[in-house]
């Protein structure tokens, strides 16, 4: 059995059009730019909104405890992990924006987000028995983004000042 072209001829068109973006996405935070608190807390709210209707469904299918356990867990393992490690450095305008330095890391995460999320689309597609499993793991996987995206955007807000100019 052709098993790529089957996945790809049952791939819905717009998770391609979620790829690109995310690979769109990412490469421009490889390149220094100024944004505004309201852009910066996009992200979080996208992640911790997509995490929810991920419990939602996971709650209607399986297990209200599971799904809230794994949201909150993996949530606070995502804030706990964005306090170790981060490789984005910001600094805070005369103007109260941000200057987020280039730095290749959401790009790495998006796309890793993307290929795990994928993958257990695809694992349920061919083991519809692991929905449960897959599940669990795709709101874990939501819920850290979550998390760590919503730590890197609240620590911004003491951020040190800089000149305007040098942005």
């Amino acid at each position: 059995m052709d098993y790529p072209g089957l996945i790809l001829a049952e791939t819905p068109w717009w998770a391609f059009v979620i790829l690109a973006l995310l690979i769109f996405l990412g490469v421009r935070r490889l390149r220094s730019r100024v944004r505004s608190p309201g852009v910066t807390l996009i992200v979080p709210a996208a992640f911790l909104i997509w995490s929810l209707f991920n419990v939602v469904a996971y709650h209607q299918a399986h297990s209200a405890l599971v799904a809230w356990s794994t949201l909150i867990g993996l949530s606070a393992a995502g804030w706990a992990s964005g306090r170790l490690y981060s490789s984005e450095t910001v600094e805070r305008t005369d103007d109260g924006r941000f200057l987020f330095h280039g730095t290749p890391e959401p790009l790495i995460t998006y796309i890793t987000i993307f290929i795990i999320r994928f993958g257990l689309e695809v694992w349920q597609g061919f083991q519809p028995a692991a929905a449960s499993v897959a599940g669990g793991v795709a709101i874990g996987v939501s819920a850290f983004a979550a998390g760590r995206t919503a730590q890197r955007a609240l620590r911004l807000f003491p951020a040190r000042r800089t000149s305007a100019e040098t942005a």
